[in-house]
């Protein structure tokens, strides 16, 4: 297999506006002919940290653009986030209309920059990022490409409300580019079954998708800073299935 070229990566911390807020976000961008494709990287329930910031640079150092939005940006910040429980927490009251504006005005923000080519942008994103990228493709009809990696796909009914209105799976109807799913088998937060319907609907409303299952990762196996969830070889093999998929629709 020939080696995958890599680029040298600018990054920069800005805020841009999403509605009536200003987004804290991280932009990585490769020193490629522009202009370039693109990518909107969305955050797990951690927030946009250090583990992100890699994924980034990793990305962006593929020759993609990468923007990064914060969807825990407030005016005072998201306050102490110290345990699990509590990043569930902040997750949970973060309503996903919220995160999916932040998305599409970074896609704006991205189609007004010279060095990005707005027909070649895509929405990538891990656990609850990857719930928003699904929903995000549903309603942002100018993206290219979307990536899911173990996001939500059935909301239980007692989470179902004004912060969480519909199951990514009842928008899969919606999407109208290609999408990539990418889920693991010894998962304990997302059901094979979720899955299995996941992959039914995609097929049953005729979208572009593929769709890969590992065996033996848990939800989260993609996060290096997670030993107890992270599993090197799914990680690497994911990774590049992702990047030669991106590539195929993207360059």
């Amino acid at each position: 297999m020939a080696m995958r070229e890599r680029f040298y990566v600018d990054t920069a911390v800005f805020r841009y506006r999403s509605g009536y807020r200003e987004v804290n976000a991280l932009l990585a961008v490769p020193s490629v002919p522009q202009p370039m494709p693109a990518i909107l990287l969305a955050h797990d329930i951690f927030g946009l940290d250090d583990y992100v910031e890699e994924l980034a640079i990793r990305f962006a150092r593929e020759g993609y653009a990468v923007l990064v939005p914060d969807f825990y940006s407030t005016k005072g910040g998201p306050g102490p986030t110290n345990t699990f429980e509590d990043q569930q927490h902040l997750r949970l009251n973060t309503p996903d209309l919220l995160a999916v504006g932040d998305i599409n005005n970074g896609y704006n923000y991205l189609k007004n920059e010279d060095y990005v080519d707005s027909r070649r942008v895509a929405v990538v994103g891990f656990g609850f990022g990857g719930t928003i990228a699904l929903l995000a493709a549903a309603q942002n009809r100018e993206l290219a490409a979307a990536v899911d990696f173990y996001g939500d796909i059935v909301y239980s009914k007692e989470i179902i409300g004004r912060t969480k209105p519909n199951s990514p799976l009842d928008m899969i109807p919606y999407i109208n580019c290609p999408v990539l799913c990418i889920y693991g088998v010894s998962d304990d937060l997302i059901s094979r079954q979720d899955v299995s319907l996941l992959e039914r609907r995609l097929r049953e409303k005729g979208k572009a998708f593929d769709l890969k299952v590992f065996s033996g990762a848990p939800n989260g196996f993609m996060n290096e800073r997670r030993p107890e969830v992270y599993r090197p070889s799914v990680a690497r093999e994911a990774m590049t299935l992702t990047l030669n998929w991106l590539d195929n629709i993207l360059k």
